[in-house]
């Protein structure tokens, strides 16, 4: 395979590795794509995240959050809180609360003395080097799918928030395309039981008395066999595709990103600016990226100017970045000059494109 290695506005030269001064960015915004907010307050490409931080995604918003070597992405309209973010060494515990909305995780293979977690309203789960989607309406209701590894997966019970370890000890395993919703109704109803053996059993004391809650109430906590259901990988083909390509992006290629951002907010062009790294196109304007695509080919410079082609666009740039047109068409990510004329290639077929205005001929 062609190594492809070309910027636009800015070189990318090589792809810099971790360092020591890095040490502190272990949980850090990679990527996203329309309103992202932390606390409230709008938030920007390598911007971090702490522990108890609350990240929230508008409607058609997404955002990319790398985790020490761990990745999630949060989908639009979801609120999430990064309950716990604890590392050492290369050691990592972690814990993010899904309020509401979804979100897809791709946590590192752990060891055994660390931890991924992730709780919602009604249910919690614990992986090791699985990947998932979890899933909280606005009703409490939670929905996880597996797509590889295996996933424990428990109903939260309010009574029992300090013993989640102890639960998840007996909790059932959700496996590779696996599928399971928990309901507010199943978890009332599971309270209700777990309350009433507390009631039973105080005389012996908080801890006895929790021991023999998650004892007896086992069968209401945890998630039955029936329960669980088999999913067709090809009816989650999307989700699937989405979820591979949800990675850790390198720290030069998030810098770059923002730089770009930044330029554009200060200095605004017309049709927005032109990022191209190693492996992707990015289409930056009024400080957010909008469009995101494939490198499948590279790009074709004639002057001062560069073309390129990705998946439902063609773009046509400046050496330094800013776009001077941009036409919606779908290609095959191949591009050729000739007769003067940019030539692009989409299933076996040949559109033949102005080079100077970006009109189809």
């Amino acid at each position: 395979m062609r190594r492809i290695v070309f910027a636009i506005g800015l070189v990318l030269a090589t792809i810099a590795g971790c360092t020591s001064d890095q040490a502190d960015e272990y949980a850090m915004i990679m990527f996203m794509m329309g309103d992202v907010t932390k606390n409230n307050a709008s938030v920007s490409i390598g911007d971090l995240v702490n522990q108890s931080d609350v990240i929230a995604t508008g409607s058609g918003a997404f955002c990319d959050i790398r985790i020490g070597g761990s990745v999630v992405r949060i989908k639009e309209k979801s609120r999430v809180v990064f309950s716990s973010l604890v590392h050492s060494g290369i050691a990592e515990n972690t814990t993010l609360g899904l309020d509401v909305g979804k979100m897809l995780c791709k946590p590192k293979r752990l060891m055994k003395t660390e931890k991924f977690m992730v709780k919602t309203p009604t249910a919690v789960a614990a992986v090791r080097g699985t990947q998932f989607i979890v899933e909280a309406d606005l009703q409490e209701t939670t929905r996880i799918k597996v797509f590889t590894g295996k996933l424990k997966i428990a109903r939260r019970i309010e009574q029992l928030e300090g013993s989640v370890d102890k639960i998840l000890d007996i909790a059932s395993v959700l496996e590779e395309q696996e599928k399971v919703i928990i309901t507010k109704r199943e978890v009332d109803r599971a309270e209700r039981v777990v309350q009433d053996i507390l009631k039973e059993e105080t005389a012996k004391g908080e801890g006895k008395a929790i021991e023999a809650a998650i004892h007896r109430a086992r069968s209401s906590i945890v998630v039955g066999e029936d329960d669980i259901q088999r999913f067709n990988p090809e009816d989650f083909a999307k989700e699937k595709d989405e979820i591979i390509r949800v990675r850790e992006r390198p720290r030069e290629v998030i810098r770059q990103i923002a730089k770009v951002i930044q330029q554009e907010k200060e200095m605004p062009r017309r049709f927005g600016r032109l990022l191209v790294t190693r492996y992707e196109v990015y289409y930056i304007q009024e400080g957010k990226v909008l469009w995101e695509g494939r490198v499948q080919n590279p790009p074709l410079r004639k002057n001062d100017k560069l073309y390129v082609a990705s998946e439902n666009y063609v773009f046509c740039a400046s050496s330094d970045g800013p776009i001077m047109w941009r036409i919606n068409m779908q290609n095959d990510g191949k591009l050729e000059i000739r007769d003067n004329k940019l030539v692009v290639f989409s299933q076996g077929n040949e559109n033949l494109v102005d080079l100077d205005t970006g009109r189809q001929l």
